[in-house]
């Protein structure tokens, strides 16, 4: 039975919602531990793959060594420049070398994300440091959690129902002598 293994979506998963940023926090450390445990298991990928690469060469250089006219043209026990020319372009050595550098590869890729997740907690601390200091407290773009949006609609509702918020809205459909 083959091993399942978890999905990754890294763009979703090192994204943040600054408007959930205790959501953030809270789902941070599971998401890095599976990308943390998917380097183990490439690393144990790899391990296997160098396996694999000495275990074809041992087996090629053996029947290089049983059959030297067959393997490496020559009636004399093969040198052994030759063995190696033998197994290095050999079909099953490629192979198991072309398995090593994609599970190299993958491996490097993880690393890369895990460093990414790193730097995404140093972005979450930073976060939450403007968050304490009122940084987003300005007119220019309002932060607030739904509980907030519900109430700011409200009070709209309030102001269109009264003489000052229909002036506000006449005055909005208004237009100037000078902008027509």
């Amino acid at each position: 039975m083959a091993e399942e293994r978890p999905v990754f979506n890294f763009e979703e998963d090192n994204s943040i919602d600054l408007d959930n940023l205790h959501e953030e926090w809270q789902q941070h450390s599971q998401i890095r531990k599976k990308y943390a445990d998917e380097i183990s298991y490439l690393e144990k990928i790899v391990k296997k793959a160098e396996e694999k690469i000495k275990v074809t060469r041992s087996q090629l250089t053996k029947k290089a060594m049983e059959n030297p006219k067959e393997c490496c043209n020559t009636e004399k026990t093969p040198t052994a420049p030759l063995i190696e020319a033998y197994y290095r372009t050999h079909p099953d050595h490629e192979a198991a070398k072309n398995e090593w550098i994609e599970a190299t590869y993958n491996l490097s890729m993880a690393w890369n994300a895990l460093k990414a997740f790193d730097d995404r907690k140093t972005a979450l601390e930073n976060e939450v440091i403007l968050w304490t200091r009122n940084y987003f407290a300005t007119p220019r773009e309002e932060r607030m959690v739904d509980g907030g949006k519900r109430i700011l609609m409200m009070q709209d509702r309030q102001n269109d129902e009264t003489a000052q918020g229909q002036r506000k809205e006449l005055n909005k459909k208004r237009v100037r002598k000078g902008d027509a």
